[in-house]
């Protein structure tokens, strides 16, 4: 059975849901096509580090919140999921660190009045939350990450870009039509920055040749906007990037569908790294 500080997470992420039925995971995903398990294991590399996550998506429906979801479910263990239903969260987080290391969740920027959306001066606060020991977690409507930047930057949110740049991991759906007319869901790029990983880089898919690819990207920009700058990886964090890809290749064996079933094999994945 899963510690109750799991049990809460699990109770957040499952509030994400829009769709009904199952939540799904990252081997849904795979399997589905929707990601690669280089990215997954990415991911959970910037995770481990301590990574926020922003996912984008311009159509309702393209999957920017199941990714979420199922990229949360990789999160280290005792990290608390903390859903911001009212701006006054952020204000409070901003106030005082919490005294165990927090992810807080907000289910859409955007200006509507529903359950764990936020808008306006509470999300240039919220993105403020990345300058301390916080994590943030959310998505909305945009395809590219200049569409991102420009939603997040420009009036009525006016981010500081600093504040953006300090987000890991970013990541952006897009649907296509299948060969035999059904609809693909795929992250079409994933943005992974430094100091989450060694060297930032971006997954791209190609339609052409039905893959994703790993590109490196400069750190340039990031750097200048106080993103921090690339660090020598020592022996133990080479060894734990390994570790991360053979576990999602484990995890794609186990049978595990569930978000619980899932947590369980991440969660034991980070005790067998412990001892």
């Amino acid at each position: 059975m899963l510690p109750p500080i799991e049990r809460h997470n699990i109770r957040q992420l499952e509030e994400l849901n829009q769709r009904g039925g199952r939540m799904l995971t990252v081997v849904d995903l795979i399997e589905a096509g929707t990601i690669s398990p280089e990215m997954a294991a990415a991911v959970m590399e910037a995770l481990a580090r301590g990574a926020s996550i922003l996912t984008g998506a311009r159509p309702s429906g393209a999957g920017k919140t199941t990714v979420l979801a199922a990229f949360l479910n990789l999160l280290p263990p005792d990290v608390t999921i903390v859903t911001v239903d009212d701006p006054a969260v952020v204000g409070q987080a901003l106030a005082r660190p919490p005294e165990h290391p927090t992810c807080y969740l907000v289910h859409e920027i955007g200006a509507g009045h529903w359950y764990g959306y936020l808008w306006g001066q509470a999300v240039s606060d919220y993105l403020r939350l990345t300058r301390g020991p916080h994590r943030i977690a959310s998505c909305l409507h945009a395809d590219t990450l200049e569409e991102l930047t420009h939603i997040l930057t420009s009036p009525p949110l006016c981010v500081d870009p600093s504040d953006l740049h300090r987000v890991g991991i970013l990541g952006f759906m897009r649907m296509d039509a299948s060969a035999r007319g059904s609809i693909v869901r795929r992250l079409a790029t994933l943005h992974i920055r430094v100091p989450f990983v060694d060297r930032s880089c971006r997954f791209v898919f190609s339609r052409s040749s039905n893959s994703f690819s790993r590109e490196p990207l400069s750190d340039a920009g990031y750097q200048s906007l106080g993103g921090g700058s690339p660090t020598m990886a020592t022996s133990r964090e080479r060894t734990l990037k390994k570790a991360f890809l053979a576990f999602i290749e484990h995890l794609l064996g186990t049978g595990a569908r569930s978000l619980e079933e899932v947590r369980e094999e991440v969660l034991a994945f980070y005790k067998q790294q412990r001892e």
